[in-house]
């Protein structure tokens, strides 16, 4: 079993490299560092905000749903980061090409960005079916940028898309009930 973790943590570090080192250009050392923010805490719970505050009816479900998502993603989140201890990419790997001079000291598992962007995108499409194919570019996105940016391997990156879709499509279906 141990020779299939480092098989798979293997793949997981040159997938990274790719994406952080081999693709590197100075459009995308713009774009990037930009983009990540789009799955970050400020922004997300700005926007289930503004949505509730601006929206008419199924918009201001939709900003409630997209609201409990993240919060309630992030709580699971952090549980991961807390219980399974993966230290970020350029606490491992060197050579890492980091786009901030404060770094994180928190754990990898899962992307919390991710798991944000992916929650918001798939309460988004839900109720906005005709946005669909920009909410969820703008996620996948998300997470392209956290491996980009050096902050997590592209297992993190899967693991939040995963958790943050499932976590969205329970709060919809559970939506009905409790909203």
């Amino acid at each position: 079993m141990k020779g299939l973790w480092n098989y798979l943590y293997q793949k997981d570090a040159k997938i990274f490299v790719y994406f952080n080192q081999r693709m590197r250009c100075k459009a995308l050392d713009l774009i990037m560092p930009r983009i990540t923010h789009l799955g970050g805490a400020i922004f997300t719970l700005l926007l289930c905000f503004l949505l509730y505050i601006f929206g008419q009816k199924d918009t201001k479900t939709a900003a409630t749903e997209a609201f409990i998502t993240i919060t309630g993603s992030q709580g699971i989140v952090q549980l991961f980061k807390r219980k399974i201890y993966r230290k970020r990419p350029y606490m491992v790997l060197p050579e890492v090409n980091l786009f901030w001079s404060r770094l994180l000291k928190d754990y990898s598992f899962p992307s919390g960005h991710t798991t944000a962007g992916f929650s918001m995108a798939v309460i988004l499409s839900i109720y906005f079916p005709s946005y669909s194919i920009l909410t969820y570019s703008l996620a996948a996105m998300v997470g392209i940028s956290r491996i980009y940016t050096g902050m997590h391997y592209p297992s993190d990156v899967l693991s939040g898309a995963f958790l943050g879709t499932t976590f969205a499509y329970l709060t919809h279906s559970l939506g009905g009930i409790v909203l």
